[in-house]
């Protein structure tokens, strides 16, 4: 049992980056792109100035998923850009981190 949770950890710590950029394209399936009202990392927005090169990009790709297109590049031209770009860096990681969770 220890030494599968030692497996499970060290696959965790290898696939980190990995393991956040598909939990973050997961998440957004589930985010209302719609909704004004919502939480924000934003240090511009949290500092109350309106406009922010970034603010956008993710309720941008809410929308691809949604199939909202044209809404989609009215938020943010680069949003499919960004989504293209983090799918590839997700298959170029893909290959480095084999999934090996020997059994133990």
């Amino acid at each position: 049992m220890k030494n599968r949770l030692l497996n499970i950890s060290k696959f965790i710590t290898h696939n980190l980056e990995l393991l956040m950029w598909i939990a973050a394209l997961v998440s957004l399936i589930f985010v209302n792109p719609y909704q004004t009202d919502h939480f924000t990392l934003c240090i511009f927005n949290q500092m109350g100035i309106d406009f922010c090169p970034g603010c956008g990009i993710g309720r941008s790709i809410s929308m691809i998923y949604h199939g909202n297109f044209v809404d989609s590049f009215q938020m943010h031209p680069l949003g499919v850009f960004a989504l293209a770009v983090i799918l590839y860096r997700i298959i170029t990681l893909l290959p480095k981190h084999k999934l090996n969770l020997k059994r133990g």
